[in-house]
C-alpha cells in the first residue's frame, strides 16, 4: 500500500481517525494525503467570495495542525485544501493519486446528517472503489486482533473484497470471522460449502472461521455478533454506485456504518 486519503474537518472525531491512519501508515509504509474540502451551496457573489476567502484561511490553519502531527509522527504526507463537493473531491483524489484506501472519522450512531462530513461520508463509502475505514466517535484504537466480516455466501462478485480483506488482516495479524446472516430464507448446505471453500482460498495464511447467523435484520445481527466476539473491526462489502445513486441509497453497509462503535471497513464488490 502506497497512499491513503484522509478527509478531515479538524474535529475531535477526525483527530481520532488521524491516529488510526498514522498507525496504519506506519505498518504499511504508506503516504497519507490529508484533505479538507470547503464550499458554499449557492451562487457566487461578492459576499460569497469573501466567505470563501475566510473558509480558505480556516481550512489552511486547520491543515497546518494536521501537518504538524504527521510531521511529528514521521509519516510521509501531503496536504490538500480544496474547494468543491467533498464526495467528488475524494473520489477524484483517489483516482488521480492511485490511492488504495480512505480513512475518515464519523460521529457514529445518529443518522446520515450526523456523519463527520455530512451526508458525504455515506456517499464516499458507496462511490469510491477502494476500501474505506471509518472511525466512529468514542472508539479507541488498541490494535486490530479480530475482524468480523459480514459475507453474503451467495455472492460471486467478492473477489476484490476478499483480496483487500486478506491484505488488511495481514497488516494487523488479525483473525477474520466470516459471518453470513439468514433473515427470511435458509441457505442450502452446498452453497455454504462452496462459499467457505472460495473464501478460504483468498484467506490462505490468515486465521479465519465461519459462522451462520439468523436474525430479524442483517445490520443488527452483525453488530450484536461483533460485540459478542469482542471484535476490533467490522467489515462489509458495498455495492458500487454512481455519484448520484450514492447520495440517496442507504444500504446495509451505510446502516452499519451509522451504528457501529467499532472501526468499520467498507469493501467493494467486483466491477
Amino acid at each position: 500500500m502506497k497512499t491513503i486519503i484522509f478527509p478531515t474537518d479538524y474535529s475531535e472525531n477526525a483527530n481520532r481517525a488521524l491516529e488510526f491512519a498514522i498507525e496504519f501508515a506506519r505498518k504499511t509504509g504508506a503516504k497519507i494525503i490529508a484533505m479538507n474540502a470547503y464550499d458554499l451551496p449557492y451562487a457566487e457573489t461578492v459576499m460569497t467570495h469573501s466567505l470563501l476567502e475566510i473558509m480558505k484561511e480556516n481550512s489552511e490553519a486547520g491543515m497546518a495542525k494536521v501537518a504538524e502531527k504527521l510531521k511529528n509522527a514521521n509519516i510521509p504526507f501531503e496536504t490538500r485544501c480544496l474547494v468543491g463537493n467533498p464526495v467528488r473531491l475524494v473520489k477524484n483524489l483517489v483516482e488521480d493519486e492511485g490511492a488504495e484506501m480512505v480513512i475518515l472519522g464519523t460521529k457514529g450512531a445518529s443518522g446520515i446528517e450526523e456523519i463527520l462530513i455530512g451526508s458525504n461520508a455515506a456517499a464516499i463509502l458507496q462511490s469510491v472503489t477502494v476500501p474505506v475505514i471509518t472511525i466512529p466517535a468514542g472508539s479507541k484504537f488498541n490494535g486490530v486482533r479480530k475482524i468480523v466480516f459480514g459475507a453474503d455466501f451467495k455472492s460471486k462478485k467478492n473477489s476484490t473484497a476478499l483480496q483487500q480483506l486478506a491484505e488488511i488482516a495481514a497488516v494487523f495479524n488479525a483473525e477474520v470471522v466470516i459471518a453470513h446472516v439468514i433473515v427470511n430464507y435458509g441457505i442450502d448446505n452446498q452453497t455454504v460449502l462452496d462459499a467457505k471453500r472460495r473464501i478460504s482460498d483468498y484467506l490462505k495464511g490468515i486465521p479465519h472461521r465461519f459462522e451462520v447467523l439468523s436474525g430479524e435484520n442483517v445490520e443488527n445481527t452483525l453488530l450484536e455478533f461483533a460485540e459478542q466476539e469482542r471484535a476490533d473491526m467490522i467489515a462489509l462489502m458495498s455495492r458500487n454506485y454512481s455519484f448520484f445513486e450514492s447520495i440517496f441509497h442507504k444500504s446495509v453497509t451505510t446502516k452499519v456504518a451509522y451504528h457501529t462503535k467499532l472501526p468499520y471497513l467498507a469493501l467493494h464488490e467486483d466491477k
